[in-house]
């Protein structure tokens, strides 16, 4: 029993004296890239409701464009202008939203990645 107080009194103290070992400052890092993904993630996740939005805005406006905007037209270039804009509104709109979704599914995939669980690694020491 009193080998077992000094070797726990021995490891801290070297643990004091020498600071962070290797796998405590690996478990640090792993909690903090854990933490700054999973708020990456949440926040991500909350903005695809924004990219969603501003797409159904640009199908009104394609579709408005189409018909109009229920006015006669009195200027073609105009009609198909108005039109052209629209459509590449939309355009990048889908873009937008793909891109988004491939930076939260590569960031859920790093996180997945992270958490996996492997087998102790074992080191040979020289």
């Amino acid at each position: 029993m009193a080998k077992t107080k000094v070797t726990s009194f021995v490891n801290q103290f070297l643990a004091y004296v020498k600071g962070d070992t290797a796998q405590v400052q690996a478990e640090k890092v792993f909690r903090q890239a854990q933490s700054a993904l999973n708020v990456s993630i949440s926040s991500l996740t909350g903005d695809t409701v924004n990219f969603e939005d501003a797409i159904t805005e640009a199908e009104e406006n394609l579709l408005a464009a189409r018909i109009n905007k229920g006015l006669a037209i009195t200027d073609r270039s105009a009609y198909v202008s108005q039109l052209l804009s629209a459509k590449n509104k939309l355009t990048t709109a889908e873009e937008n939203l793909e891109m988004h979704n491939q930076k939260l599914n590569f960031l859920k995939e790093t996180l997945t990645a992270l958490e996996k669980e492997e087998s102790p690694i074992e080191r040979t020491e020289v």
